[in-house]
C-alpha cells in the first residue's frame, strides 16, 4: 500500500472510529485528524468533510448488514438473526447514527444519498430472507418489498422509542411487536 493509500485509509478509519464513538452530529475534522495522526490538509486533500463522513457512516451500516447476513445460514435462520438481534442493547449506537444521520441528512445531500443506498440495500437484504423462506414453504410472503418496508419502519418506530426513552417499552417488548408483525404478515408462528 502506498503512503497516499495509507493516510487515506486511516483518516476513514479514523472517521468510523470517531462516527461510532461520539456521533455523527457530533464528530468533526479535529477529531478525525487527531485519531488518524494526520493535518486537517491532508484531510482536505483527500475528502470533503461532508463526503468523509457520509462514506464512514456507510461504511458502519455496510459492516452491520455484512454480519448479520452470514451466507451459510438459511432464511429461517437470517429471520430469527434478525428479529431476536433486532433491540439487543449493544445497538444503541446503530440507533443514535441512524437517527442522527437522518435528521442531519435534511441539509447534507452527502449524507442523504448514502442513507438512501445503505436503506434499499437493507431492504433488499430482508426481500431476499423473506422471498427464500416463502420459496422452502416456511412461511408466506405474496408481498416481500411490502413485509419488509412494514417490518423496517415498525422496527425504526420502535428503536427510536428505545432510543429517546419516550415510552415505558422495553427491549423485550419492542422485539415481541416486532415477531408479532412477522407473524401477522407472513402467516407463521
Amino acid at each position: 500500500m502506498s503512503e497516499k493509500q495509507d493516510s487515506a485509509t486511516r483518516i476513514r478509519q479514523a472517521a468510523v472510529d470517531t462516527l461510532l464513538e461520539v456521533g455523527v452530529r457530533a464528530a468533526t475534522t479535529r477529531m478525525v485528524t487527531e485519531r488518524a495522526g494526520v493535518g486537517r490538509g491532508l484531510l482536505n486533500h483527500y475528502f470533503r468533510w461532508s463526503e468523509l463522513r457520509a462514506q464512514a457512516w456507510g461504511e458502519i451500516f455496510e459492516q452491520l448488514m455484512d454480519v448479520g447476513a452470514a451466507p451459510d445460514l438459511g432464511p429461517q435462520a437470517l429471520m430469527e438473526n434478525y428479529l431476536s438481534s433486532a433491540f439487543d442493547q449493544s445497538n444503541r449506537i446503530y440507533w443514535f447514527l441512524w437517527l442522527d444521520a437522518t435528521d442531519l441528512a435534511k441539509t447534507d445531500p452527502a449524507l442523504a444519498v448514502v442513507i438512501s443506498q445503505v436503506q434499499s440495500k437493507m431492504l433488499e437484504q430482508l426481500v431476499s430472507y423473506l422471498s427464500s423462506g416463502a420459496e422452502q414453504g416456511l412461511w408466506q410472503a405474496p408481498d416481500p418489498y411490502g413485509i419488509a418496508l412494514r417490518l423496517s419502519a415498525l422496527y425504526d418506530g420502535l428503536a427510536n422509542m428505545l432510543l429517546t426513552d419516550s415510552s415505558d417499552l422495553t427491549s423485550e417488548q419492542a422485539e415481541q411487536h416486532l415477531r408479532h408483525l412477522f407473524a401477522l404478515e407472513t402467516r407463521s408462528s
